[in-house]
C-alpha cells in the first residue's frame, strides 16, 4: 500500500475543510477493499466553533466522501488511475439513476462524482429523486437535485466542498485559483 494514500487523503481533506475545519482529524489506517484502499479517519467533535457555523461543512460526510474518492482513484495499483477521457459518459453508464444527463464539469472531478453517486446508491433513493444539474460554478462543483432528502443533500454538499480541493483537469489535490476565471487546479495545471 503506497504511503502517499493517507497523505493525499489528508491533503484533500484539509483543502476541503481548511485548516480550522480539519483540526483534530487524523488518519487511523487504510483498509484494502474491493472499491480500493479506504482511508479510515478519526473525526472528533469540535468542542467549540472555530469558524463561522454557517460555513462549516459536515466534517464526517466530507471525510467519508474523501475516503471513497481516494479509494476509487487508487483502486488498481500503486499509482492513481487517470480520469476517463469521456468522464460524463462513464458516469452516465455506471450511475444512470444519478446521472441521467451529462455533467457540466471538467473531467478531473470524475472520482468525486463517481464516489458521490456510489454513496447515494448505497441507500434508498427516494421515489421522485432526480439530479437536475451537475456543473461548475465559481471554480467548484454544484450538485442540484430534486426530492433527495437530508441524506442525499448531505452527500452532495460534501462533494461540493471537496471539489475545491480536487484539480478539475487531472483529479490530483488542488486548490481554488483565480486566473481570469476561478478554477480548482493542481500546481501542474495552474497555467492551463
Amino acid at each position: 500500500m503506497p504511503r502517499v494514500i493517507p497523505h493525499e487523503a489528508m491533503t484533500f481533506l484539509r483543502g476541503a475543510l481548511g485548516d480550522d475545519g480539519a483540526v483534530g482529524i487524523a488518519v487511523e489506517g487504510v483498509d484494502v477493499t474491493d472499491a480500493g484502499p479506504r482511508v479510515r479517519f478519526i473525526v472528533p467533535r469540535l468542542r467549540r466553533a472555530r469558524v463561522d457555523p454557517q460555513r462549516v461543512p459536515d466534517r464526517e460526510a466530507v471525510a467519508e466522501l474523501v475516503s471513497r474518492m481516494v479509494a476509487l482513484r487508487w483502486r488498481d495499483g500503486p499509482a492513481p488511475r487517470p480520469v476517463p477521457e469521456e468522464s460524463y459518459m462513464v458516469l452516465m453508464e455506471a450511475h444512470p439513476r444519478i446521472y441521467d444527463a451529462p455533467t457540466e464539469t471538467s473531467r478531473g472531478w470524475h472520482w468525486v462524482l463517481a464516489a458521490t453517486a456510489a454513496w447515494i446508491e448505497e441507500g434508498a433513493i427516494p421515489k421522485g429523486f432526480s439530479t437536475v444539474q451537475v456543473k461548475e460554478k465559481y471554480g467548484t462543483l454544484r450538485f442540484y437535485c430534486h426530492g433527495g432528502g437530508t441524506r442525499i443533500i448531505r452527500i452532495a454538499a460534501a462533494a461540493e466542498w471537496i471539489s475545491g480541493a480536487v484539480c478539475d483537469v487531472c483529479g490530483a489535490p488542488g486548490s481554488l485559483r483565480p486566473s481570469g476565471w476561478l478554477r480548482t487546479t493542481c500546481d501542474a495545471h495552474a497555467k492551463c
